[in-house]
C-alpha cells in the first residue's frame, strides 16, 4: 500500500440516490440493420487522393487504423503486482542513494565488501561493466510502442521498346556454369576378332588363373573337419564307449542305461565266467529257468537254443534262454497286455507241474521248495487272484490269470504245501 494515501482521502459515496433501470433502447432502422453512421475522419484512400491533388508523397501519410492499434495495444498490457511492486521499490533505492553522501557511499560499499569472499568480488565486478548499462533495467518502464509504417508500393507505366526487351532478357538471363573438364582417359585398345574365330578352341597361352578342376579337388579347405571316428564293432569290448563318443559326445556318459545293448560275453570268457547262469556244479534255486510251457531249462541247454525261440532277453544272464520265476512276476505287473498275458500262461504252467511233482514231492526235495519260495517271494498267486477279479480292463489278461489259478488248483500243491 503506498504510504503517502491517507485516511482522510477516502470518501464515501452515496449509495441513497440510485438512478432507475431503464431499458434497451431500440433500434431506429426499419431495415434491422444498424444506422448509417458519418465518419469523421477521411478513409486512407481519401487521404491519398487528397495528398495526389497537392502534390505530397502520398508514402509519408501515416495510417490512422495501424496507430490507433499500437496505442491500444500499448494501453492494453497489463502489468502485475509484481512488477509495480519492484519498480516501487526501484525508485524507493534511488531516491535514497541521491539523498546519501558520498561518504555514506562508501562506507555502505566498504560494509558489504567486508562480508563477501574477495573472489566472489573480483568474479562480479570482472563480469559486470558498472559504468555502461549495456542491458535494460527490468524495473523501466516499458517503451511506447513506435508506428511503423511502409511505404506503399507505386505503379510504374513506362513504354517498353524493342531495346528494352533486349536489354530485359539480357539481365533475365541466368550465367550458366562452365562444365567441369572431364579428366583424359586412357584411350581402350579394342582387339579385332577375326570372322572364323572359334570360341571352343584351345588358347595359343594358357592363363595363369586356369588350371585343371582335378587340382582343386586335391587342395585342402580351410573348414575344420571333425575327427573321424572308427566303424562300430558290436564285438568290440569297448562298443558302448565308442557308440556314445561318437553319436553322443555332448550328453553325458550312463552305462546303466546301455547295459541292455551290451555285446553278449564270448563263450568261457571271463565275463561269461561271472554269468548267473553259467554251468557250474553250485546254481542258485532263484535262477533258474523256464520255458513258455513251464519246462525247467538247464544252464546247458539255455546256452544252445538260438534266438529266434523268443527266449532270450535283457536280463542277468541274457546269454541265456528263459525266463526265471521273479522275471515273471515282475512281467505279470507289466502296463502291457501281451506281457502280462505271457507271464500269466507260464507261470500257471509251471505251478501245474510243481503240484504234480516234477521237481520233488516233499517238503526235502530243494528244487520244489525253491520254485515254491521264488513263487510266494513274487506274490504272484496275489498278482493272478487281482488281476482275475478285477472289473474291465483287458479280458485275455483276465482270461489267463483265471486260468492260471485253475492250474495251480488242479497240480494240486496246495494240498501238499497244507498253508505253509
Amino acid at each position: 500500500m503506498d504510504p503517502t494515501l491517507l485516511i482522510g482521502d477516502i470518501v464515501e459515496r452515496d449509495s441513497s440516490a440510485k438512478k432507475p433501470v431503464e431499458p434497451p433502447s431500440s433500434s431506429t432502422s426499419t431495415t434491422g440493420q444498424p444506422a448509417h453512421r458519418k465518419r469523421w475522419t477521411q478513409s486512407a484512400f481519401k487521404q491519398r487522393q487528397a495528398a495526389k491533388a497537392a502534390g505530397l508523397d502520398p508514402s509519408t501519410i501515416p495510417n490512422p487504423s495501424s496507430k490507433s492499434n499500437n496505442q491500444s495495444a500499448a494501453e492494453s498490457t497489463p502489468q502485475s503486482f509484481e512488477n509495480l511492486d519492484k519498480q516501487r521499490i526501484d525508485r524507493e533505492n534511488k531516491q535514497k542513494i541521491d539523498s546519501m553522501t558520498p561518504q555514506e557511499i562508501a562506507k555502505a560499499q566498504e560494509e558489504l565488501l567486508s562480508g563477501l569472499n574477495p573472489a566472489l568480488v573480483q568474479r562480479l565486478l570482472a563480469r559486470a561493466n558498472i559504468d555502461e548499462q549495456l542491458e535494460p533495467s527490468p524495473f523501466d518502464l516499458l517503451p511506447e510502442i513506435q508506428p511503423t509504417t511502409q511505404p506503399s508500393p507505386t505503379i510504374q507505366v513506362t513504354d517498353t521498346t524493342k531495346e528494352a526487351v533486349e536489354h530485359k532478357d539480357e539481365v533475365a538471363k541466368p550465367t550458366e556454369p562452365k562444365p567441369a573438364p572431364v579428366p583424359a582417359s586412357k584411350p581402350t585398345q579394342s582387339k579385332k576378332i577375326a570372322d572364323n574365330y572359334d570360341e571352343d578352341q584351345e588358347p595359343a597361352q594358357i592363363p595363369e588363373d586356369l588350371f585343371p578342376l582335378s587340382d582343386l579337388r586335391n587342395q585342402s579347405t580351410h573348414f575344420p573337419a571333425p575327427p573321424t571316428l572308427p566303424d562300430l564293432d558290436p564285438s568290440d569290448p569297448n562298443f558302448l564307449a565308442t557308440l556314445h563318443e561318437k553319436y553322443f559326445p555332448e550328453l553325458p556318459a550312463d552305462p546303466s542305461k546301455l547295459a541292455w545293448m551290451a555285446p553278449v560275453p564270448t563263450e568261457d570268457s571271463p565275463a561269461d565266467r561271472e554269468s548267473a547262469y553259467y554251468p557250474h556244479p553250485e546254481i542258485s534255486v532263484s535262477a533258474l529257468r523256464f520255458d513258455f510251457k513251464g519246462r525247467f531249462l538247464s544252464p546247458r541247454v539255455s546256452r544252445k537254443i538260438p534266438t529266434s525261440k523268443g527266449l532270450h532277453h535283457h536280463g542277468l544272464a541274457p546269454e541265456a534262454a528263459g525266463y526265471t520265476v521273479a522275471e515273471l512276476a515282475i512281467l505279470a505287473r507289466s502296463a502291457v497286455p501281451a506281457q502280462r498275458c505271457m507271464a500269466f500262461q507260464t507261470l500257471g504252467r509251471i505251478m501245474y507241474r510243481l503240484g504234480k511233482g516234477e521237481w520233488g514231492k516233499s517238503e526235502d526235495d530243494p528244487i520244489a521248495m525253491g520254485v515254491w519260495a521264488a513263487i510266494k517271494e513274487g506274490r504272484v498267486i496275489e498278482a493272478l487272484s487281482a488281476a482275475a477279479s478285477i472289473d474291465g480292463g483287458h479280458r485275455g489278461s483276465q482270461a489267463y490269470a483265471t486260468e492260471a489259478l485253475w492250474l495251480f488248483e488242479k497240480g494240486g500243491w496246495k494240498d501238499k504245501i497244507k498253508g505253509r
